[in-house]
């Protein structure tokens, strides 16, 4: 079950290399409005040549028998490929006004799959020339170079300010993570750059309003435990806040048992927002976190204080991508480690009892 502590890379400029599962980001078949991004004409519609390696739609499917052990069959094959993946991003280092991109594409089978705006032909026979394994990749047309993907992203963050939480460069495609008021600045993103950005805002997708697959707020996290004698009591710093912002608060876990208690957690906790009387969530907190370690021996009547970190981003697409003005109850799950030897960490949760928060307009 999916927990609701949500969490954002810290704002970068990357390259996909590797590692993309199956369900990755794929090429892009259209760049945004107007002029293509890379400033290049628009390429030929017609398959390149002599190019045994050209695909139109990259394929996807069942990981080849991978756990996700890190010595399993996806890690051994991207470790056969890997000589070859460096000696084509060499390559496309020295072609940046027609390179758009490298990943890996782990299912069905592992392969590398390199994209480039235009000469196709002439690209694919260059790599399989100077590559160890010139089957085992996939060459692709994409509307934008990597060069000019990276020079949107700068200009993607100054316009967002602050407003930007996170930002990165996949296959073809720059993926932009706003703060939950930042929907104005989602239109203008996407009124100037198209279909080459990916745009979330808060915790849902724009401009659909949709909640992403990987992302739940119907449930609290599991197990939540009522028999312990650890009690968690949560204190917000604001009383108020407006819609879209974050506010910050403190989680104190008492025990109010007869006896010493081990406890083990995490700091900061993030907060989960309530409707006001309701048992459902419909917020939380969607920036990035830097969590350590703490916890400590909890003697009867001895208490331990853990940061909170919450946020008024609603999970809920009829209610916007900010929690709408109203009266809201704030608790916060707090993490709690069970270490047993040789074997894996158990996590259980103590929820606070709720307190009041009012988003005003």
């Amino acid at each position: 079950m999916p927990s609701l502590r949500w969490t954002s890379l810290a704002t970068v400029a990357v390259l996909v290399v590797a590692g993309c599962g199956v369900g990755g980001p794929l090429p892009s078949s259209a760049g945004p409005s107007g002029p293509p991004a890379s400033g290049s004409p628009p390429p030929s519609a017609t398959p390149p040549a002599d190019c045994p390696n050209f695909v139109e739609v990259v394929e996807t499917g069942p990981l080849p028998g991978d756990d996700g052990a890190e010595d399993g069959p996806v890690a051994r094959e991207q470790d056969r490929l890997r000589a070859d993946v460096e000696a084509a991003s060499a390559y496309g280092a020295a072609h940046t006004g027609e390179f758009a991109s490298i990943r890996f594409e782990n299912g069905p089978r592992v392969r590398i799959v390199i994209g480039f705006t235009t000469r196709l032909a002439e690209h694919c026979a260059a790599l399989r020339s100077i590559l160890e394994y010139p089957d085992e990749f996939e060459i692709i047309r994409q509307p934008t170079t990597a060069a000019r993907l990276e020079e949107i992203q700068r200009e993607i963050m100054v316009l967002a300010g602050d407003r930007m939480q996170s930002t990165g460069i996949g296959a073809g495609t720059i993926d932009i993570q706003l703060r939950a008021d930042g929907e104005a600045i989602a239109d203008r993103i996407q009124a100037a750059y198209g279909e080459i950005v990916t745009i979330t805002v808060g915790m849902l997708r724009y401009p659909d309003r949709s909640l992403p697959a990987d992302a739940s707020c119907a449930l609290l996290p599991d197990p939540i435990i009522s028999e312990t004698p650890l009690v968690a009591e949560a204190a917000l710093d604001v009383a108020a806040v407006r819609p879209g912002a974050d506010f910050r608060g403190t989680v104190t876990v008492t025990n109010t048992g007869p006896e010493i208690v081990e406890f083990a957690s995490g700091d900061p906790m993030t907060a989960v927002v309530f409707r006001a009387g309701s048992n459902r969530p419909v917020g939380g907190f969607t920036g990035a976190i830097g969590g350590v370690g703490t916890g400590g021996t909890l003697a009867p009547g001895d208490s331990l204080d853990i940061g909170v970190l919450g946020g008024t981003a609603s999970c809920d697409p009829a209610l916007g991508y900010a929690l709408p003005p109203g009266r809201y109850d704030v608790r916060v799950p707090v993490d709690q480690y069970t270490m047993r030897d040789n074997a894996p960490t158990e996590i259980s949760y103590l929820l606070s009892e709720p307190v009041p928060l009012t988003i005003v307009p």
